[in-house]
């Protein structure tokens, strides 16, 4: 039966503990104390188990908690609906992932482009996706011609916007740190670049490295490309035609080059 099954089993296992060196080798006292280390081991990893399984349930927590201020900020900038229903806004931001979709939103449908040559346009667009820090300066636009600086400082308004609905929204940020990564410091360059300007006089009026150079000159391009596709999905033919016209400025010369060495 299984009562004699069991019996059996609880025998078999009394004289294998009889014979382990836990019974054999070591005295009782010493016997006593490796036992209740390994009960307290058992119960310490039990608390382990439970905090990870508590932490995960905060992580999910506070992940859909920072979802939920994100999709508020998307309804208040009209990216969705009341709904949550994607709307041309957001179609749009779906287009770009090379910088801030939502400040190049913003740029698109406030009709900043429309009014800016091509070379203003990429050049405007080159303050997104420049990284290289400002120098302490109160204003990083200094110097900048009337026609380069006046488009920079309707960006920064916008960022601004885009800053201020985020923290309106709960979501932690600081609205002058958002706003300073927006730099102008490649502008008068990437403009010089459109017009035709050889790469070693560009690289003049620039603080950086040739490949520093090189590098965000293709990812303004890669940018530049993104937004002639979002002005496409949304049916702006003449916004498309200006970016895929500035995609067109950005690739020539040594930036292009498959290989420095050919």
């Amino acid at each position: 039966s299984d009562f004699t099954k069991l019996l059996e089993r609880a025998c078999e296992l009394k004289d294998r503990l009889a014979t382990h060196k836990l019974a054999t080798e070591i005295d009782e006292k010493e016997r006593i104390q490796r036992v209740s280390a390994y009960e307290r081991k058992n119960d310490l990893l039990d608390q382990a188990r439970a905090l990870r399984r508590e932490a995960r349930s905060c992580q999910t927590m506070v992940m859909k908690d920072e979802l939920r201020k994100m999709k508020r900020v998307l309804k208040e900038l009209g990216h969705v609906d009341a709904q949550g229903v994607i709307q041309t806004k957001g179609r749009t931001a779906c287009e770009i992932n090379t910088a801030n979709e939502l400040v190049v939103v913003e740029l698109v449908f406030a009709g900043i482009f429309n009014d800016l040559t091509v070379e203003q346009s990429v050049a405007l667009l080159s303050c997104l996706i420049f990284d290289e820090r400002n120098k302490d300066e109160d204003d990083p636009a200094q110097g900048l011609k009337s026609h380069l600086s006046g488009p920079y400082y309707k960006l920064i308004e916008l960022a601004r916007t885009v800053a201020k609905v985020a923290i309106s929204c709960k979501i932690e940020l600081n609205e002058d740190e958002f706003v300073d990564k927006f730099n102008p410091g490649l502008m008068e360059a990437v403009y010089a670049w459109c017009k035709g300007v050889k790469f070693v006089e560009v690289q003049k009026l620039t603080g950086t490295f040739e490949g520093s150079t090189i590098r965000a000159l293709r990812r303004l391009e890669e940018l530049v490309r993104q937004l002639a596709s979002a002005s496409k999905a949304i049916g702006n033919l003449e916004l498309q035609a200006k970016f895929e016209k500035g995609s067109e400025l950005l690739k020539r010369d040594i930036v292009f080059c498959s290989s420095l060495y050919l």
